[in-house]
């Protein structure tokens, strides 16, 4: 059986505005380098399509690589990030309502949407995806990478594979036989 690459990218850091939804939050300077980085590293990659959330972070992480690799940008709703609406400004707090919401998959916390939610949308994108030329990357966030992933059951422990995901990061799933070629790593 032929392998289906999928490199599954979270996007380069952002400039974190708290009075500003987070999917429209910018590329920090960092980020920006970051993604520039992250270009020069998929260079070998050979990709032949690339996709990505509709949020400003990661799409602009995706057209830093697209541009640098000669490939439009396809952007996919369905990998948007797992919506927690309200800013949660203790990390403490932030990290125990993603934990609640990624290992119990129906988890309705502040109005935030269920992991189970979140990833039927993101494998609806997913097969839109699987449609198009291999092999493949799609520029997205932690959350929803880990909810998809974990609804598919390949990660075992979401919570610390959402806390092991670098920004940027990448792993690369084989789509034909469902399992993780290579963990997360910058």
């Amino acid at each position: 059986m032929t392998m289906r690459l999928l490199y599954l990218v979270r996007h380069a850091s952002p400039t974190i505005q708290p009075a500003v939804p987070a999917r429209d939050w910018t590329l920090s300077e960092r980020g920006i380098a970051e993604a520039h980085e992250l270009a020069a590293t998929a260079e070998p990659w050979g990709l032949t399509a690339l996709y990505s959330s509709s949020e400003t972070k990661a799409s602009a992480t995706a057209l830093i690589v697209g541009d640098a690799l000669g490939l439009p940008v396809h952007v996919v709703d369905g990998f948007d990030e797992l919506q927690i609406p309200e800013w949660i400004g203790n990390a403490d707090a932030f990290n125990e309502s993603v934990r609640s919401i990624l290992e119990d998959g129906e988890m309705v916390m502040r109005g935030a949407e269920t992991a189970r939610a979140a990833a039927a949308r993101f494998a609806a994108g997913i097969r839109i995806v699987s449609e198009g030329a291999f092999p493949a990357a799609v520029v997205s966030h932690g959350r929803i990478i880990t909810a998809w992933l974990s609804s598919e059951g390949l990660v075992e422990e979401p919570f610390d594979t959402w806390r092991s995901i670098p920004m940027p990061g990448y792993a690369v799933v084989d789509l034909a036989r469902p399992s993780i070629v290579a963990p997360f790593r910058t």
